[in-house]
């Protein structure tokens, strides 16, 4: 007897939303309810990203186009996107390099409506001049929004780098602070 092909699926989808009078494409992945990738980027840019994660970090794992694994996850997304949440619920599943990990998990301890700069995640991480280094681990982040990346600014407090661009960044950001629209 042969051994049992073992697989597991990532579902990703992408929904249209309005942030602010703007019409975007939400693209969310996920994974037996625990999301890997959430961004406003095109779609084909995250698709060929989260194929990258899937070959370095889940071998074995195959990629699918449904909507329905991804509704609740979108729900809260939406609820964020209408003012209406702060803090999303749904379990994350992180996969990136240590230091990765160590950025995002800094980036989560950014307050709804705050900003810090790169330097501040840095000496938080134990890595006073790891600025560049922070701003990588920040433009690889998968998990866009939910680990807020965009919350991180220039230490002159321009808006700088982020990877679906900085009008997005400033439409989340102005959402943030209650000054949007």
């Amino acid at each position: 007897m042969g051994k049992l092909a073992f697989s597991q699926t990532i579902s990703y989808w992408v929904e249209p939303v309005i942030i602010d009078g703007t019409w975007l494409e939400l693209f969310t992945a996920v994974s037996s309810s625990r999301l890997i990738m959430s961004g406003l980027d095109n779609k084909d840019i995250l698709l060929d990203q989260l194929q990258f994660i899937v070959r370095r970090y889940l071998p074995g794992y195959e990629v699918s186009e449904q909507k329905e694994p991804n509704m609740d996850i979108i729900k809260e997304f939406q609820e964020y996107f209408s003012g209406e949440r702060r803090n999303f619920s749904f379990p994350l599943w992180q996969l990136g390099t240590q230091f990765q990990l160590r950025v995002w998990q800094a980036l989560l301890e950014i307050p709804y409506g705050e900003t810090c700069c790169y330097s501040d995640i840095a000496e938080q991480i134990g890595c006073s001049k790891g600025q560049r280094a922070v701003g990588s681990a920040n433009n690889k982040n998968p998990l866009g929004i939910v680990v807020p990346c965009h919350r991180v600014i220039g230490k002159n407090g321009h808006l700088v780098g982020y990877a679906s661009g900085l009008e997005k960044k400033s439409i989340l950001l102005n959402l943030e602070s209650g000054r949007a629209g």
